[in-house]
């Protein structure tokens, strides 16, 4: 079975970043649960690249907010900030190979 482009996006962004909400619900940071769960949002149709890129840029704004997280909640928004460029990259490579003229 092949993994399709939303089936990655869900395992590489949406659900690290559900499980960051869950511990910053459980640290009491209201703020950041509030921002990254909008994040969540915007990747409601993960088969859109146009969403996701989005996401993601909107993703890589997450340091200049002024929030403070925990070491663990940094650790977990390093690994999905690594995800979410890897999966940006991908989508902006070119499909085939174009050759200097």
């Amino acid at each position: 079975m092949s993994t399709t482009f939303a089936d990655t996006v869900r395992a590489d962004v949406i659900n690290p970043i559900e499980t960051l909400c869950g511990l910053l619900s459980e640290e009491g940071c209201y703020a950041e649960f509030a921002w990254f769960s909008g994040i969540l949002q915007m990747l409601a149709t993960p088969e859109d690249e146009a969403s996701v890129l989005t996401a993601v840029i909107e993703l890589s704004q997450c340091a200049f907010l002024g929030f403070v997280f925990s070491h663990e909640a940094a650790v977990q928004i390093d690994q999905i900030l690594e995800r979410a460029i890897t999966l940006s990259h991908t989508m902006s490579a070119p499909s085939t190979p174009t050759g200097a003229h």
